[in-house]
């Protein structure tokens, strides 16, 4: 049951009062675990970060360990809600087996999964660890702004953050605190077929405790270099042609076991983000994705059944980097595959935010917010313009070539196969979100702007970003130099710091609104009234005629109460509460209101103990679609939406038992947007309690005892 704590709210005013007249914004009173962004924290400052805020803040935060890498280190999701609010549909209504009644072997859910859930992650390539530092950021913002900001409250108290800083930790872990650049996971393997496992990887040839890079002199060498500063490599465009001398540039590594090969069995996995099932596949049925199979992984192993285990999700996020984008669903299939109500939230709703955040130009198409009529809705596909999606917002799929981006991505999975808004955001655009670095104004040169940052790094950080480039001979390829970026401060993240902080802010600001979009699932009225009573409930018989109920009953007096029940059922949230098609996936399901009561002494005459009520919309109006019709969905798309809000029998939600007349008790559950009214006629005995409960898979789940008048 949802609680409020008068208390507790006292307390908050309290501690906003203090800060006014200590002069300090709410938060920094809040703020139990402090928590900068002068530096990455890796996976041994993550980790720590982790614990201490689940310790300082046990009120709103679990944290979890949902699966362990291919090194044993753990993948930590730290879940951010009011842990005395919520509840979940088996905390009121029993568990019944057919064979075996009380069965005990089902886990309980937790309260916070009867909440409308928001899952956010970082690092699932280990080397874009930029993700990670906005998830910890994220997690600073929530908790730091429980109690004192109204807004976050009402969304902690109201829903779940599941976040998860680190999916692949191991790569996360040598890329920031083993200076290897490791996008992938590890695998434990004889990847050369030698006999050995991993027993060629990257080396510190000259033994100053870092892997960087070296550079030698090479006729086919793809770069030269900077002309006003030589510690700056340029790369050539393939088959450019040059008059400069060339170079060559590698990883600092040597050939280990003397097979002519160097860096060939590194310990280095797979793309952990092309392992998950959808779109795995290519057209001719041959493996697309990485990986043995799909989830071969233990990183996508484990975010797969933590999803299954936590249904309630219903916006995913995933943060990588570079680049200074999102990209939305889907990157293995055109746009006809998605519904076109769903393409109007995404581009004109989430799209415009987002564009308007990062400062690119909005389409004109997607300025005006004109509803759209349901013929429309269900018909029209969105556009951009002509010149297609924009650059800060876009579909990875080329619709020109007809080709995908990738096979086996994970926001493919979570919005075509789970159900939810999910997307994945390309943080840090070099030229755009650099700050505070002198002699770079924002130009369209890389090399400029690489050269301002060496020489700041050299005189703000001691020049522990950049490794000056030393002679070195080396054994294999001679003569050369030693030098360039520590992994740790490769220019594919972000700058620490100011131009951090201001990525994380802007991140922020786009989860919170997407946070408040979520649903919400409101018991707006449920009364009971009795209608008579009588000694024998098996003789009352009811009959329905449209907004007519007629009882026929024996005599007045005795120890049953007919009563009628009603219930008002609203999401007042803005979205509904499932994607256009997510109900009719594999695993998520309809909403449901419960009519709940001792079962031996309770008697439907009229209604069923739960009803469907189907996809509950949100408050929000859908955009009016604008372009060219919808495409018929192709073999493997998500089937079409089911007829809506059909009653069931007294068991969780499934198939309907055969011989009943669905459309004679359709009446009872009546549909307008938002809102649907439900009626039961039962008949009680003596004074045994009624609540009625709505369970919403990803919109929440409330329950409201009722008295009998």
């Amino acid at each position: 049951m949802y609680l409020t704590h008068p208390p507790k709210r006292s307390r908050h005013a309290l501690v906003l009062a203090a800060c006014l007249l200590l002069g300090l914004a709410p938060s920094a009173l809040a703020q139990k675990v402090k928590i900068t962004f002068d530096d990455f924290h890796g996976f041994t400052g993550t980790v720590d970060y982790l614990k201490k805020v689940a310790a300082a803040y046990p009120e709103i935060t679990e944290l979890r360990e949902i699966g362990r890498s291919t090194l044993d280190r753990p993948i930590y999701v730290l879940v951010i809600s009011n842990m005395r609010t919520g509840t979940t549909v088996d905390k009121h209504v029993a568990l019944r087996n057919p064979r075996q009644e009380n069965v005990q072997n089902v886990t309980p859910m937790k309260p916070y999964q009867g909440k409308p859930g928001h899952w956010i992650d970082g690092g699932t390539h280990g080397n874009e660890f930029t993700g990670t530092e906005v998830c910890l950021y994220i997690i600073d913002k929530l908790l730091a702004g429980y109690g004192s900001n109204p807004e976050i409250t009402r969304l902690v108290d109201d829903n779940t953050f599941y976040i998860c800083p680190m999916v692949n930790p191991d790569g996360v872990y040598n890329s920031v605190e083993g200076s290897i650049s490791q996008r992938q996971n590890w695998q434990i393997e004889d990847t050369d077929k030698d006999g050995k496992v991993n027993e060629d990887g990257p080396d510190d040839l000259n033994g100053d405790g870092l892997i960087t890079q070296f550079r030698y002199k090479d006729p086919e060498g793809r770069f030269v270099q900077h002309d006003k500063d030589p510690r700056v490599m340029v790369r050539l465009e393939a088959n450019q042609t040059t008059a400069k001398e060339r170079w060559s540039v590698i990883q600092e590594d040597k050939d280990n076991d003397g097979d002519g090969q160097r860096g060939e069995d590194s310990g280095r996995g797979i793309d952990v983000n092309r392992n998950f099932p959808e779109g795995w596949f290519r057209d001719d049925d041959s493996q697309g994705g990485q990986g043995y199979y799909p989830s071969s992984s233990p990183e996508a192993h484990a975010i797969l059944e933590f999803f299954t285990n936590h249904t309630n999700i219903l916006m995913v996020q995933s943060f990588h980097t570079s680049g200074g984008f999102t990209y939305r669903p889907f990157a293995r299939w055109p746009d006809s595959r998605i519904d076109p109500k769903d393409l109007a939230v995404y581009d004109r709703v989430m799209g415009k935010k987002y564009l308007e955040l990062i400062g690119d130009e909005v389409p004109e198409a997607w300025r005006e917010r004109r509803e759209a009529a349901p013929e429309q809705a269900r018909q029209a596909r969105p556009q951009a313009g002509p010149a297609g999606p924009p650059r800060g917002w876009r579909p990875p799929y080329n619709e020109a070539q007809k080709t995908p981006y990738g096979y086996g991505i994970f926001m493919d999975w979570a919005y075509g196969q789970f159900g939810a808004w999910a997307m994945s955001t390309e943080l840090w655009n070099w030229q755009k979100d650099t700050k505070g670095i002198p002699g770079y104004a924002g130009e369209n040169d890389r090399a400029l702007w690489e050269s301002a940052y060496i020489t700041h790094q050299e005189k703000a950080f001691g020049g522990k970003r950049f490794v000056p480039w030393q002679k070195y001979v080396h054994p294999e390829l001679g003569e050369g130099e030693i030098g360039g970026w520590v992994s740790k401060y490769s220019t594919g993240n972000a700058i620490p710091g100011e131009t951090l902080i201001g990525i994380c802010e802007t991140h922020w600001q786009f989860e919170l609104f997407k946070a408040l979009m979520l649903p919400r699932m409101e018991i707006a009225d449920a009364k009971a009234k009795v209608l008579y009573t009588t000694n024998s409930a098996g003789t009352a018989t009811v009959q329905q005629q449209g907004d007519t109920i007629t009882i026929k009953k024996d005599r007045d007096g005795g120890r049953y109460k007919i009563v009628e029940v009603t219930a008002t059922i609203k999401n007042t949230g803005q979205l509904a509460t499932q994607v256009a098609r997510g109900a009719q996936l594999e695993g998520n399901r309809e909403d449901v209101v419960w009519l709940i009561g001792d079962r031996d002494r309770v008697k439907f005459l009229q209604g069923s103990p739960w009803m469907r009520l189907g996809v509950i919309e949100g408050t929000m109006p859908i955009p009016e679609p604008q372009g060219r019709t919808a495409e018929a969905p192709q073999a493997g798309a998500p089937r079409t939406p089911a007829t809506p809000a059909t009653p069931g029998p007294p068991m969780m939600p499934g198939p309907q038992r055969p011989g009943r007349t669905p459309a004679a008790e359709q009446e009872l559950v009546k549909q307008d947007g938002n809102s649907r009214e439900v009626t039961w006629v039962v008949a009680v005995e003596g004074d045994a309690p009624l609540k009625v409960l709505v369970t919403s898979q990803k919109g929440g789940t409330r329950v409201q005892e009722i008295s009998i008048k």
